[in-house]
């Protein structure tokens, strides 16, 4: 089997041309990396917090919210196609025209990665700082495991909410609130 060094470099172009078979992939400097299948706990919550995100800008018509399968073309970032658990872009950020085929191509204004077991820190890192390159200027980090999300906005210092604190949108999204443990309702008392 071929290592990923062995593997030829993708435009985004070549990247978005792939035939749809329900595998979650993304594009990394022009390398593709297929993506693990999102196990329940992680699926849970994302699930949560897209319906919790959406039942709030959609009503407000602040922007639109985006699953997991939702592509975002990296400007910053030659040939990568990153596609976040969840995400927001404001309305004045989107193509006047609307979205089209292929990946979207502005950075998020909000990113939520749903850590699941098979996630290695340094991939992680790695993801995240694509989106701050690009200009996300919002990410939260949420763990299943440990009922936390670590918040790193831009100009402020990284904070880690337990499930007792507060979840807030902060300047990205100023109105929206939640209870921190409303994002790991459904989910069994110990899961790892």
């Amino acid at each position: 089997m071929g290592s990923v060094a062995d593997a030829p470099l993708l435009t985004l172009e070549e990247f978005a041309a792939l035939p749809e078979d329900g595998t979650r992939r993304e594009l990394v400097r022009g390398v593709m990396r297929v993506m693990s299948p999102a196990h329940g706990p992680a699926a849970v919550v994302a699930s949560t917090i897209h319906f919790l995100l959406a039942a709030h800008v959609r009503p407000r018509r602040l922007g639109l919210t985006f699953a997991d399968t939702t592509g975002f073309a990296l400007l910053g970032a030659e040939q990568t196609h990153r596609s976040p658990d969840v995400a927001f872009v404001r309305a004045n950020r989107l193509p006047p025209e609307g979205i089209g085929p292929g990946p979207i191509r502005v950075a998020p204004d909000l990113v939520v990665e749903v850590l699941s077991p098979n996630e290695s820190a340094s991939y992680l890192r790695a993801k995240l700082a694509t989106y701050r390159a690009a200009g996300t200027p919002l990410v939260w980090i949420v763990d299943p495991a440990e009922r936390t999300v670590d918040v790193e906005a831009l100009g402020a210092a990284p904070r880690t909410l337990g499930a007792e604190d507060t979840l807030d949108g902060g300047a990205v999204l100023p109105e929206f609130r939640c209870r921190v443990a409303e994002l790991f309702e459904g989910l069994a008392p110990s899961v790892r």
